[in-house]
């Protein structure tokens, strides 16, 4: 009974030392210089350090960009994603997101955030100025992929970070 008892105990003890060695596992991150990899259908291969199914979310992603856009062949090359930072825990900056030349149809900057179900882009993480503090907050997205690390706070312009800190 004794023995039983002190395994017992000394495996009570090592669950929070593994539980938190899971926690401080690192998170991968990949950081393309200058504006980022473009990608476009014809050009999956420049986010190759990405994971697969990071990659075949942009390939799904940049199918519907052309479809929705122009569904013309010629306009394929259209669709373009520029993938600023990915990172293993779940998130990436795609830079810019839209359809160009030969058939512009506009872009904007996006977060994707993966979930139970994939990869996604919640419509409240696209945009063409900087994002709302509180709407990064509710996603839990890291300064890390935050274009500039600056958000709004109501009308004003402040660092994320320092955001995060006060809230």
């Amino acid at each position: 009974m004794r023995r039983t008892l002190s395994i017992i105990v000394l495996v009570a003890a090592l669950l929070p030392a593994a539980s938190a060695g899971a926690a401080t596992e690192s998170v991968r991150t990949v950081t393309y210089r200058g504006f980022g990899a473009t990608v476009t259908l014809d050009h999956l291969d420049r986010i190759s350090r990405t994971s697969q199914p990071f990659q075949d979310f942009v390939e799904r992603r940049l199918t519907r960009l052309w479809q929705d856009n122009d569904p013309r062949p010629r306009c394929r090359t259209a669709a373009t994603m520029i993938v600023k930072t990915w990172r293993s825990d779940g998130y990436a900056l795609i830079s810019d997101m839209g359809n160009f030349a030969p058939c512009p149809g506009g872009g904007y900057v996006q977060i994707a955030v993966r979930t139970d179900t994939g990869w996604r882009t919640p419509t409240r993480l696209g945009a063409q100025e900087p994002f709302r503090c509180r709407v990064l907050g509710r996603y839990d997205v890291p300064a890390s992929v935050v274009p500039d690390g600056k958000c709004f706070a109501g009308e004003e312009l402040v660092a994320y970070d320092d955001w995060r800190a006060d809230h």
